[in-house]
């Protein structure tokens, strides 16, 4: 069975290769998983001794009268009381503990995997899906641990240690219940195989009313602005009531399941007291034995109750797992290079040879791009909507890797570089200056955390924004909330050209770094561009071709190829593609990808 994940075909794995897998990658807790097991066994085992004190304290001391008997077996089950007691909360901890250790080992692991996958995938993934594997499926695990884990094991022991009790205390009645068992399991398989359809639906459908939440509430600007509250909340009810009916569909196996097994107790109960009664009465089974029988009946449908009750958490625990997997197994568009160049200095050359690329297979974004930029040089990219701009600076970062050619940088493919020397070396700015939560400071030295705060007052005094962090209520400490959103978008962008200048980089790429800006911030942008760019490598992606017109060279594109370049005046004079982009900037059109 496959299931869609981020554009690509995950294999739903079987119950059995979940566990298998997950065996495997935590084979470093066994030691913990094995005294786990051992303490809870010691545990069920107490418990499973006490209906034979009790036995022994009615035949050997109520029945004959012997009150030294009746005190020695309380006192005797007192002490399996305490013991239990002891036994099975080391044995709860021990569980949560090892349980708790591999999962938070796999929230590591999956949150560092999705910082690692390429740009693309996270195109083609819903956020909200994304969001859904680290919390709800998570949570899901979490309260597996929490809460079944123990009772699994504890419910799966108890049902074996009893059914060897009875038969200890009477071989014919021992049978005549474990032949109920055999229906038991029959109704078990039944309820499983109808509950893990109903369970993995609940888990697809909890994802898609995760992604249509965040998709209304990230873009309630643009519902309101269009009146479109009733549509998208009708939207969002589809999907709810799709998710409605995957949860009453496992209510609906439960409200099945759950009578049959009452049922089957009260039989057996109807058995223990009608026949073990008569035996009773002619003397081939003693009163305590039937009273021990009696309570190892409900010993023994109370771990297959528990079991049939945290089955929904264990299946969802067990889909949830094998989600994370999926994640875990998705490849990276941009693999890393099996023997990686090292790139310990870098000249800032940068190269497309032969370059076609598309973001879906058959549909070319890029056909053919051969350009080459010299160290220091500073190359303007420009052209109409949907000419390939954007996609040319998210190649040259190496977002995505070229369908055809090579992308280089200092000759050496992009596909080859040591991916930690590239990103030291390589620099974006996009549209829009995303800042963490934190401080200011926090977001400036993002790409250098040793830069200490002289160093950081020292670049806001170069590039002309040291008055604006001193008006701030605590300087370089003022807090820039979510996103950034205490600042303007133009402080937010200039707070991201700062950052990008404290990683000092060899090759910087904007992409239309100038857009959204007033013309009075748009200046201020300008100015922290010329400190920045001095002395780089620039790949500018202009938006506003006063940007393009400060370049030494202008890359003009069209259809997903160069159709004009060289310098900025001598392109304007020539009277083709820049002239007429030129003129159409300035009579107030808005081009740009």
């Amino acid at each position: 069975m496959y299931a869609r994940f981020g554009g690509a075909e995950h294999r739903v794995q079987s119950t059995k290769g979940v566990l298998a897998r997950a065996a495997r990658e935590s084979s470093d807790l066994r030691r913990g998983f094995v005294a786990a097991g051992v303490v809870t066994l010691v545990a069920t085992l107490l418990k499973v001794l006490g209906p034979l004190v009790v036995r022994f304290g009615i035949d050997s001391g109520v029945i004959v009268g012997d009150r030294v008997a009746v005190v020695r077996a309380a006192a005797v089950f007192f002490l399996l009381l305490v013991l239990q007691y002891a036994t099975a909360r080391a044995s709860i901890r021990l569980i949560a503990g090892v349980g708790e250790r591999f999962l938070r080992r796999l929230r590591e692991r999956v949150f560092r995997h999705m910082l690692s996958l390429d740009v693309g995938f996270f195109g083609r993934t819903k956020t909200g899906v994304l969001v859904s594997r680290m919390t709800s499926d998570v949570e899901a695990l979490t309260t597996f641990v929490d809460e079944g884990a123990v009772q699994v094991l504890t419910s799966v022991l108890m049902v074996v240690g009893v059914g060897i009790a009875m038969l200890f205390v009477d071989v014919t009645m021992g049978l005549i219940i474990l032949a109920l068992l055999p229906f038991l399991v029959g109704a078990s398989l039944v309820f499983r195989r109808y509950a893990d359809r109903a369970y993995q639906r609940v888990r697809e459908h909890i994802g898609r009313v995760l992604a249509s939440v965040q998709e209304g509430i990230s873009g309630v600007r643009v519902v309101q602005a269009y009146t479109q509250q009733d549509q998208q909340a009708t939207d969002f009810g589809r999907v709810n009531e799709e998710y409605y009916e995957a949860n009453l569909a496992a209510a609906r196996a439960i409200s099945t399941y759950f009578p049959a097994v009452d049922l089957l107790r009260t039989l057996g109960t109807v058995l223990v007291l009608g026949l073990g009664g008569l035996r009773v009465l002619d003397g081939s089974l003693t009163f305590g034995s039937l009273f021990a029988l009696l309570l190892y009946l409900q010993w023994f449908f109370e771990p297959i109750t528990q079991l049939s009750n945290v089955y929904n958490l264990m299946q969802a625990a067990i889909a949830a797992l094998d989600k994370l997997f999926g994640l875990l197994d998705t490849p990276s568009g941009v693999p890393d290079p099996a023997t990686p160049v090292p790139l310990a200095t870098a000249d800032g050359a940068v190269g497309f040879h032969h370059v076609a690329f598309g973001y879906v297979p058959g549909i070319p974004v890029i056909g053919r791009l051969d350009l080459d930029v010299a160290p220091g040089e500073r190359v303007a990219v420009v052209g109409e909507t949907g000419a390939g701009k954007s996609t040319v600076a998210k190649l040259a970062v190496r977002f995505h890797d070229p369908d055809r050619g090579a992308v280089t940088i200092d000759g050496v493919s992009l596909r080859d570089v040591d991916p930690t020397d590239f990103r030291r070396h390589v620099v974006m700015v996009p549209q829009e200056g995303f800042l963490f939560s934190g401080t200011l400071a926090d977001n400036l030295r993002y790409a250098r955390p040793d830069t200490d705060d002289a160093s950081l007052w020292e670049l806001c005094e170069r590039i002309g924004i040291a008055d604006w962090v001193r008006s701030l209520p605590d300087g370089l400490a003022t807090e820039v909330r979510e996103r950034g959103s205490r600042f303007s978008s133009g402080e937010r962008q200039l707070v991201a050209l700062a950052r990008a200048l404290v990683a000092d980089p060899t090759v910087i790429v904007l992409d239309e770094a100038t857009s959204n800006l007033d013309p009075d911030t748009e200046r201020r942008v300008e100015a922290v561009l010329g400190t920045l760019l001095e002395g780089r490598t620039a790949i500018v992606i202009a938006h506003r071709l006063a940007t393009a017109d400060r370049a030494d060279r202008v890359v003009v594109m069209a259809d997903g190829e160069v159709v004009e370049e060289g310098p900025p005046a001598e392109l304007l004079a020539a009277g083709g593609h820049y002239t007429r982009l030129h003129a159409a900037w300035r009579a107030g059109y808005v081009t740009g990808e």
